[in-house]
């Protein structure tokens, strides 16, 4: 059985980790899976699903070459740009897919990142995009078409749909803001919004499910605009479906998105999703499931209309419905992967 080593700078769990595990749990038969990253909350995650961990003390080449030389893979599957820089010069002599799951603002410009990349690039045997926004904004991209594939990440609505189940008490939310506490998903903006909507919803409460380096920015600007009744900071939890299942609205104001799984998500549970023109939401939502904004105003405009109009609200939760099932692709997702493992083989 052929060995993948996927490695990971995050040693929290988000969208990019979600793809990986949801990946290895849909081709473990046909695989043997090893995950590399930092020590931290990925790992309860890991030793839930039975995932083989082999922990990093810092991202870097003698790292990965001494993390390679304990699982002796036969592909290093690298996610992102730090984690696919450093596999591709620490000189294993293997081959590399680099995956990358944002379109960082890097990408558009000429700079030390993008240069950095490019080099990177001649290593790559396959390089993974989550969505055609990647390619159309790297500004070397026609130096590394011919390695690129589109390939979305996958979608198991009736997986997310199990974890909703079960006992327990859940509170109920308005809005909801799924994701890291950290500049790409602008979290800040999520209570700039919430706090002009609680002027016209007084009774609005909302709810931040995540964590990341911008959570006493967000604790301080909440209790600055006096919003410690309205808007509650979760942390990290291991399962947000409970949570999300019984709010009303996904709210995402993220500055770029690779791809937007959290959206997907949502839309199997029913929630309409307000989201910002950014990354794959573009090819995600519509006008029959939610919303893309550019300005905080268009964003309170839709979220007032959500909240003030029932029939409004309804006929967006099952468009939300119908979005959801038009992309599940778990089986074509693995079916796919499994081709690209196999040809670099």
């Amino acid at each position: 059985m052929k060995k993948i080593l996927h490695v990971l700078t995050s040693n929290s769990y988000s969208g990019a980790e979600n793809v990986v595990i949801s990946l290895i749990n849909g081709l473990r038969s046909k695989f043997d899976f090893s995950y590399s990253s930092g020590e931290g909350d990925i790992r309860s995650i890991l030793n839930r699903d039975d995932i083989k961990f082999i922990p990093m003390n810092k991202m870097g080449i003698l790292e990965i070459r001494r993390v390679v030389k304990i699982y002796n893979p036969d592909i290093i599957h690298a996610h992102d740009f730090r984690a696919s820089v450093v596999c591709a010069f620490a000189n294993v002599n293997l081959p590399i897919i680099s995956h990358l799951h944002n379109n960082s603002p890097w990408l558009k410009k000429y700079c030390f990142y993008s240069f950095i990349y490019l080099f990177a690039s001649f290593r790559f045997n396959k390089i993974l995009l989550v969505s055609r926004s990647i390619i159309d904004e790297y500004v070397f991209s026609n130096l590394i078409k011919d390695k690129t594939k589109i390939i979305s990440n996958p979608i198991h609505i009736s997986g997310i749909i199990e974890k909703i189940k079960g006992h327990g008490q859940v509170k109920e939310y308005d809005v909801v803001f799924v994701g890291r506490l950290t500049t790409p998903k602008n979290p800040l903006r999520f209570i700039e919004i919430m706090n002009d909507l609680i002027k016209i919803f007084p009774t609005v409460k909302a709810c931040m499910i995540g964590s990341g380096d911008l959570e006493e920015d967000c604790i301080c600007k909440i209790e600055q605009f006096h919003l410690t009744n309205h808007i509650v900071l979760t942390g990290f939890l291991e399962n947000p479906y409970k949570v999300m299942a019984n709010s009303k609205i996904l709210c995402m104001t993220s500055d770029w998105e690779g791809f937007g799984l959290v959206a997907i998500e949502a839309l199997s549970l029913g929630l309409p999703v307000v989201a910002s023109r950014v990354g794959g939401l573009v090819d995600i939502l519509n006008s029959r499931c939610g919303k893309l904004c550019m300005t905080n105003q268009e964003y309170i405009l839709e979220l007032k209309e959500l909240l003030y109009d029932s029939s409004y609200y309804e006929d967006k939760s099952q468009g939300a419905l119908l979005r959801a099932k038009e992309l599940d692709n778990f089986s074509n997702y693995c079916e796919e992967m499994e081709k690209i493992y196999k040809n670099i083989c």
